[in-house]
């Protein structure tokens, strides 16, 4: 009697340790294996498994002279990338739609008269592309001129300082001087809600923030209004982006326009960055799907970063993680 219900019960343990292991909830895959201490639940992070893709066929073409093999239906982007070369880009983000709006992307197609927008051109068998030209390189100062022509001088107190795709793109693609001396324009702040704080005068409207809502987060409340010198992003009735992931807008933002509320005038990010103090841990409001990391920076001040036990956290993490 005693030897049956032994059975059984191990018989049961092994049938919810193996039910642990294949539970999915909303997408996301079940943490097993979690050691507490203290107050917060540590987890050892646990390899991503993927369903296997069918592979592609290659496709080969030339960049900057040199043979390249990428998968059929690739961009010419994202075979400049594997060929290790570097495109600038402010609109393009891997796990949102290509939009094309920037025009930072521009490269030099053989046979074709003008520069071609690289985050939205497929490859095709034989194509010749080149990236360092005189074209090119008149085409990416002239966008960068126009992103200037009404961006603020904000960066000395800029939240994004340190850590600004303009930034940066200005100093390695941009022209030594502009030639924009009238006035610029001046944007009216948006209220997006407890977690986002805008300053849309700094905005270039590369609509990252209209997509992730749309697409991601699923609250299609961003959207772009006016044409040209007037355009804005925005909600066309007041209205608050609802939603528990909305603040991954202030990293998806390239330049100051979106930024955090509960961070804004704390720090810089260069500071952060400097700190080698990182963990992994569980956030203790939504424990089931949400293993985060952290870094601590000089100021005792925790940033969550991307998870990395899911698909969808390994871009994105949640508000009450932050």
């Amino acid at each position: 009697m005693h030897g049956g219900h032994t059975g059984n019960t191990r018989l049961y343990l092994d049938k919810q340790e193996t039910m642990l292991r294949g539970l999915k909830v909303s997408g996301f895959r079940k943490v097993t294996g979690v050691r507490y201490s203290g107050s917060i639940a540590t987890a050892p992070l646990p390899q991503q498994v993927r369903a296997p893709t069918p592979s592609r066929p290659l496709v080969e073409l030339e960049i900057n002279n040199r043979k390249v093999k990428v998968a059929q239906g690739s961009t010419i982007l994202q075979a400049c990338e594997t060929a290790g070369i570097e495109i600038p880009r402010f609109c393009y983000h891997e796990e949102l739609s290509i939009a094309g709006n920037c025009r930072m992307c521009l490269v030099e197609v053989a046979k074709s008269p003008k520069p071609q927008a690289s985050c939205a051109m497929p490859v095709v068998p034989g194509m010749k592309v080149f990236t360092n030209t005189v074209m090119v390189k008149k085409a990416r100062e002239g966008v960068m001129e126009f992103l200037l022509a009404n961006h603020p001088l904000d960066c000395p107190i800029c939240d994004q300082g340190g850590a600004c795709d303009l930034q940066d793109q200005a100093q390695l693609f941009g022209s030594q001087r502009g030639r924009f001396y009238e006035y610029k324009r001046a944007v009216e702040d948006k209220d997006f809600g407890p977690v986002i704080k805008t300053i849309m005068t700094r905005c270039i409207h590369c609509t990252r923030c209209v997509r992730f809502a749309t697409e991601v987060a699923k609250v299609p409340v961003l959207g772009t209004t006016g044409r040209g010198n007037a355009t804005e992003i925005g909600t066309y009735i007041q209205e608050l982006v609802n939603s528990p992931i909305s603040g991954n807008v202030v990293d998806l933002c390239p330049v100051g326009a979106i930024t955090s509320k509960s961070y804004s005038l704390s720090n810089k990010d260069n500071i952060i960055m400097s700190s080698n103090k990182q963990s992994h841990t569980v956030d203790i409001q939504d424990a089931v799907c949400h293993d985060c990391q952290c870094k601590e920076d000089k100021k005792e001040t925790v940033i969550p970063l991307s998870s990395a036990t899911n698909e969808l956290q390994q871009t994105y993490t949640c508000n009450t993680s932050a």
